[in-house]
């Protein structure tokens, strides 16, 4: 990035300076409410090719009724719907977005009747639909989730085969398990219409962790996993809440499901979806052992140990896309997960597994072993490409957390690149760079993995602070080649990555010293960035786009949104040359949160949010705008943005707890010229002001102030800390 430029934009976002520069900034408009009832959860955003924007999020169907037990929050609470709403211009006005349309409709019904409140008595549990997964190709839509509602085989709650999980440590609460529900819809001039609700799981194992994607001609697949022993707490190792399905039985497998092209039926009771399979193999026909919570059948019967599925590995957190390999061939899932090392006790942490299949022809396999199989790998997410690079025939690029700690210990983020070989395309095992030991990586026995001959994938995250930019031929001596323990104590997570062309863009939340972070409040998270140009064979060093020096403030929760590809608007008779993608501009985004001790009571506090649009490739990156979050009592949290082809627009939701709810909100900006005659640069960011991700508060849980000496005990915290960490290691590498 060029570093003038970038000097100009912090100047320009914290407002130091009255003047104002030829340069382009960005001009929020009106805030917009989404939903009714206050229970907004994940609320996410698709355009499609027309220009609507389309958007889902999860509500209370009542807020004074419906009552059941949210495991994830430990608390009880209003059932939640799955709405949908759509938009086709003048966004920033209420009155332009459709009438919400429940599609889940399952919190008024149940399935089940459990002690789910721990007081002895079986009642209803209503239905209760989890985050919604929504993706687009052309003008279909899939929602996607998972629902505390499952009906049995002949389509009714009397016969369903839903199995319940007793939390002891949760007043001994009885969950049922979850079902996989998909909604498709087609977009058409007059509105969108929604098929029925399809159920894809039948609530013997709890799922969790769905992903849907899909392509133009309408193949489309679907994935999830599911626990036979039911959604595991986990214990909040990592940086977030835990039960979020990262933590896993033995025998959980990644389930599978397509649609044909043309969305036709395929009958069988699933409507236009393929009838369900594992394409893992970790169910071995074991029956469970050791010590687990109770698992009941739909009639509160104990499940006995014999009928509970179980294995030796356990699979979680799958990513999914579908491409085509080439224009003549059917299109490829592509599916890489996360799965525990089936070690027998000897050594702890996950593999990161890679796998991919003609959309149509699933199967149970053993993904290919692409982490280092001596560590941790885990939070896989990858980004593939319609057409490889012209020049440089770059088609994917993989990336995960890898370290020798367990249950939220320090990591880097490593990386391997999909390069198009002669007769390939990009996505095979053997075209990757680093390579992975292609021939036999696809094992499930223990002691073959740990021999494993791969090169070590680049290090994208380690001496964030002394990285310097690179060449491929200079890899062997740079940063990129460090091994995960180079620096020991710094820790990177929230990986994002966008792939436009011959252009990789990585992005990652970093601290130097995570014991200190969390700890002392003495070392905070940034975001940063880095390029890979392809053509040249060269990376950026990492550069710091939030830039908060306040320590008591952590970046959360960053994006980074590419230029989606033209739309027929592009080359209409009338062409519209915002809808004709230019891959030299992309969208950041981040929220932040106060930076909490572990060792303090109080609960982390979310603050706002912000975003930036990087042109020429990020050599200029306009300033820094608040966009939500700024009010009194207002904490803005898991934003999500779109932007038009030619990215002169950026479309964003996020979530808003306060007035006690949780709401789902959008706003909406264009890209204006900043004057530079020294007048007012009209930029809107709802305060009137220009912003920074800086701000004041005080450091929690500890004796630290600004400009002031330490506490002795400071110190010793730090120590205890790191000393914990070590331990954690070496008890993974025993």
């Amino acid at each position: 990035m060029n570093q003038k430029l970038l000097a100009i934009a912090i100047i320009a976002a914290v407002g130091s300076s009255g003047a104002a520069w030829g340069a382009t900034g960005l001009s929020f408009g009106d805030t917009v409410q989404l939903n009714s009832n206050g229970g907004a959860n994940k609320t996410k955003l698709v355009r499609l090719t027309s220009g609507r924007l389309v958007t889902v999020y999860g509500d209370y169907l009542d807020p004074n009724d419906n009552t059941v037990y949210d495991v994830k929050a430990q608390a009880e609470r209003p059932a939640r719907d799955i709405f949908a709403r759509y938009c086709d211009a003048e966004c920033d006005d209420i009155a332009s977005w459709s009438t919400p349309v429940n599609i889940s409709g399952t919190a008024s019904q149940s399935s089940i009747d459990t002690d789910w409140n721990g007081d002895g008595t079986r009642t209803a549990f209503a239905g209760d639909s989890d985050k919604p997964n929504v993706f687009n190709s052309g003008s279909r839509i899939a929602v996607t989730w998972v629902d505390k509602y499952c009906e049995g085989p002949d389509g009714t709650p009397e016969t369903t085969l839903q199995r319940t999980v007793s939390y002891l440590t949760l007043e001994d609460r009885e969950i049922p398990f979850s079902c996989t529900h998909v909604v498709t819809g087609i977009s058409e001039s007059e509105g969108i219409t929604w098929n029925e609700r399809v159920q894809l799981s039948s609530g013997e194992r709890d799922a969790k962790q769905d992903v849907n994607r899909g392509v133009g001609t309408g193949q489309w697949a679907i994935t999830w996993q599911e626990d036979p022993r039911g959604l595991q707490r986990g214990e909040a190792g990592g940086p977030g809440d835990g039960a979020s399905g990262a933590k896993v039985s033995h025998g959980t497998d990644i389930w599978y499901s397509y649609a044909v092209a043309g969305w036709a039926d395929q009958g069988a009771g699933y409507g236009l979806w393929a009838a369900p399979v594992r394409v893992t193999d970790n169910y071995d026909s074991q029956t469970a052992s050791g010590n687990f919570d109770v698992i009941k059948d739909s009639g509160g019967a104990v499940v006995a140990d014999d009928q509970i599925e179980s294995g030796r590995a356990g699979a979680s957190r799958a990513n999914l896309a579908l491409q085509f390999g080439s224009l003549d061939a059917a299109p490829q899932a592509i599916v890489a997960y996360e799965e525990t090392k089936g070690s027998e006790g000897v050594y702890e942490g996950k593999y990161v597994r890679y796998q991919t299949f003609d959309w149509n022809t699933p199967g149970e396999q053993a993904g290919c072993i692409i982490s280092n199989p001596a560590l941790n790998g885990r939070r896989v997410r990858f980004v593939p490409q319609k057409t490889p690079g012209a020049e440089s025939g770059l088609r994917l690029a993989i990336f995960w957390k890898e370290g020798e700690f367990t249950q939220g210990g320090p990591s880097d983020i490593m990386l391997r690149k999909g390069v198009v070989n002669e007769g390939g395309n990009g996505f095979s095992t053997a075209e990757m760079v680093p390579a992975v030991d292609h021939a036999a990586c696809e094992t499930s026995d223990y002691l073959t993995a740990i021999g494993l001959n791969n090169e070590p994938a680049l290090n994208m995250s380690s001496r964030t602070l002394e990285a310097q930019a690179t060449s491929d031929a200079d890899i062997p001596t740079s940063t990129l080649s460090d091994d995960t323990y180079q620096k020991v104590e710094e820790n990177a997570i929230a990986h994002r990555a966008q792939l436009r062309g011959d252009d990789l863009y990585v992005g990652y939340t970093y601290t130097p010293v995570l014991a200190e972070l969390l700890y002392t409040n003495t070392k905070n998270y940034n975001f940063y960035l880095r390029h890979y140009d392809a053509v040249a064979g060269t990376w950026s060093a990492p550069e710091n786009l939030s830039n908060i020096e306040d320590t008591t403030i952590n970046v959360r929760e960053p994006r980074l949104v590419g230029a989606p590809g033209s739309t027929p608007a592009c080359t209409a008779p009338t062409p519209n040359p915002e809808e004709c993608q230019d891959k030299s501009k992309f969208y950041i985004a981040w929220g932040t949160q106060t930076n909490v001790s572990d060792w303090s009571l109080e609960e982390p506090e979310e603050l706002d949010l912000y975003a930036a649009r990087a042109e020429d490739k990020g050599a200029y990156v306009t300033p820094v705008v608040t966009f939500a979050g700024e009010a009194e009592g207002v904490e803005a949290f898991e934003s999500q943005v779109r932007m038009t082809p030619a990215g002169n627009q950026l479309f964003a939701v996020w979530n808003e707890n306060r007035d006690g709810g949780t709401h789902a909100m959008f706003r909406q900006s264009t890209t204006v010229e900043i004057p530079d005659d020294g007048t007012d640069d009209g930029i809107d960011d709802g305060d009137s002001t220009s912003s920074s991700s800086n701000g004041g508060g005080t450091i929690f849980g500890c004796s630290y102030n600004p400009g002031a000496p330490f506490d002795p005990t400071l110190f010793l915290l730090t120590a205890l800390a790191i000393g914990g960490l070590t331990v954690r290691r070496f008890k993974l590498r025993a």
